[in-house]
C-alpha cells in the first residue's frame, strides 16, 4: 500500500526510513538467499528493524544516485557496502565458486522506504504502566478469638441458651474477628445454634459447623463475620425453637489498616502511529558491476530493469530531431 497523502502532508510527519532487500538468483550465484539490511538506528537498541515480521540487520551501507531526471536517462545509482569483516568478499567467494568471476552481479536489489509510524511495535522500547490499588483490610492485631460453652436450660417452661453460664447474653463482635461456640454439651441437643439478619434471614457466610449433631462429640459452631459485610443486624438463634432462644448480635468494626500495592507492566507501542505496510513505491534494481573492492567497502554500481531493455525515461519523448517546431514560436 502507498504512503497515505494524508500522512505526507501532515505538520510533522515521522522520519522515512530506508531498507534494503538483496535477492541472489539461484540459476546465476547457486542460491536463492534473501539479505534484509538497513543502515539507520533503533530506538529499541537491539540494532535491527522489524517492518511487517521482517527483520533488518543494521548494516553498513549506503545508496546513492536515484533521482529521476526527464531529459531521458534513467539513473544508474551506486551501492556501498561494509567489508569490514570481508562479509561481501565472503559472499562473492561463494557465488564465484559457482559462476566464477560473478561477484554478485545480477542480484536483485530493493530500495524500500516506508515511514517510522509503520514499523512493528517490537521496534520500540516497551512503555512501562503502573498502577497502584490502596486496599482497607481489618487489621489482624485487632482481630480476637472468643469461645463459648454452650448449654441449654429451661426456665419457666421455656428453653433458652447460656453462653458461658449467661442467659441469652447480647453478643459483641468484631467483623474479623472469629467466635467459637462449642456445643459438645447433651443439652444441645435438638437445639442448633445459627445465626440469622432481623431484615433477610438464614445468614450463613463466616459460618462453619463441624461435628456431627449438637449435644455429640465434636459439635462445634464457628462464626467469621466478614470485614466489612457481615450485617448488623444479625442474631443467633435456635432452628428448632426460633428466637426464643437466642439474642442479638452486636456488630462493630475493627481497627483497620491499609495496604497499597503497586504492580508495573510493559507493552511495546510504535509511538509515531499505527504498523501498516504502507509504503512509498518499492525501486527496483540489479547488480551491473562491482566498481570497487577493499578491506573497508565494496561498491557496486545498479542498472534497473527498464535500463536493461534500453527504455528511456520518459518513455515517449519530443525532441527538435523528430519534430523541429518543438520550442519555437509562431506569430500569428
Amino acid at each position: 500500500m502507498a504512503i497515505p497523502t494524508s500522512e505526507l502532508q501532515s505538520i510533522n510527519p515521522s522520519a522515512v526510513i530506508e531498507l534494503f532487500e538483496l535477492q541472489l538468483i539461484a540459476s546465476i550465484h547457486g542460491s536463492d538467499q534473501l539479505f534484509r539490511w538497513h543502515s539507520g538506528s533503533n530506538q529499541n537498541g537491539n540494532g535491527e528493524i522489524v517492518w511487517q515480521g521482517n527483520t533488518y540487520a543494521r548494516f553498513p551501507v549506503e545508496a546513492e544516485g536515484f533521482e529521476f531526471t526527464g531529459r531521458g536517462q534513467i539513473p544508474r545509482p551506486t551501492l556501498l557496502v561494509s567489508n569490514i569483516l570481508s562479509t561481501l568478499t565472503t559472499l562473492m567467494a561463494s557465488v564465484n565458486a559457482f559462476t566464477p568471476a560473478n561477484d554478485l552481479n545480477g542480484s536483485k536489489l530493493t530500495r524500500i522506504r516506508t515511514l517510522a509510524s509503520n514499523l512493528d511495535a517490537v521496534n520500540f522500547a516497551p512503555v512501562t504502566t503502573t498502577s497502584t490499588t490502596t486496599t482497607t483490610i481489618a487489621d489482624p492485631a485487632d482481630a480476637e478469638t472468643v469461645n463459648y460453652t454452650v448449654t441449654v436450660a429451661n426456665v419457666g417452661g421455656i428453653n433458652i441458651f447460656l453462653l458461658n453460664g449467661v442467659n441469652n447474653p447480647v453478643i459483641t463482635m468484631k467483623r474479623g474477628s472469629t467466635y467459637i461456640f462449642n456445643q459438645e454439651d447433651s443439652s444441645n441437643q435438638n437445639h442448633p445454634l445459627r445465626f440469622k439478619s432481623d431484615s433477610s434471614g438464614s445468614y450463613s457466610t463466616g459460618v462453619t459447623v463441624t461435628g456431627y449433631s449438637p449435644g455429640y462429640s465434636g459439635s462445634i459452631v464457628t462464626f467469621q463475620p466478614p470485614y466489612p459485610d457481615a450485617p448488623s443486624d444479625l442474631r443467633y438463634y435456635c432452628t428448632s425453637h426460633g428466637n426464643a432462644m437466642g439474642n442479638t448480635i452486636t456488630m462493630n468494626n475493627p481497627n483497620t489498616t491499609t495496604t497499597t500495592t503497586t504492580t508495573s507492566s510493559g507493552s511495546q507501542t510504535n509511538p509515531f502511529g499505527t504498523p501498516s505496510a504502507d509504503k512509498f513505491p518499492d525501486e527496483i534494481y540489479f547488480l551491473d558491476r562491482k566498481v570497487l573492492e577493499n578491506r573497508e567497502f565494496v561498491k557496486y554500481e545498479l542498472v534497473s530493469a527498464l535500463d536493461l531493455t534500453n527504455v528511456r525515461v520518459p518513455k515517449r519523448q519530443i525532441t527538435r530531431k523528430d519534430f523541429p517546431g518543438v520550442g519555437t514560436f509562431i506569430d500569428q
